[in-house]
């Protein structure tokens, strides 16, 4: 098993429509990685609290979401930015 296919996930959620849209996803780096990076973004950023816009989701190897985080369109790109991709609409 290669152990460097963890990774994050981000996905705006449709709530009227009951559908899931993946905007971006980032595997192949090392679990430990992965999850400090997630719990870096749990830290920094403010968990949205209404209506789920977006959710960046902690991947495991099998891809398989072990953890999520409810967040903003807006957060989404800025997070995406911050580790050096883009989110495009």
């Amino acid at each position: 098993m290669n152990e460097n296919t963890w990774g994050l996930q981000f996905v705006r959620v449709n709530v009227q429509d009951n559908q899931f849209e993946t905007l971006l996803i980032l595997k192949g780096v090392s679990e430990e990685y992965a999850k400090e990076t997630f719990e870096r973004i749990k830290s920094e950023f403010v968990k949205n609290q209404g209506e789920p816009d977006c959710v960046v989701d902690l991947l495991n190897e099998e891809d398989s979401i072990v953890d999520d985080f409810a967040i903003t369109l807006v957060q989404a790109k800025t997070i995406a930015s911050l580790l050096g991709h883009s989110i495009t609409e």
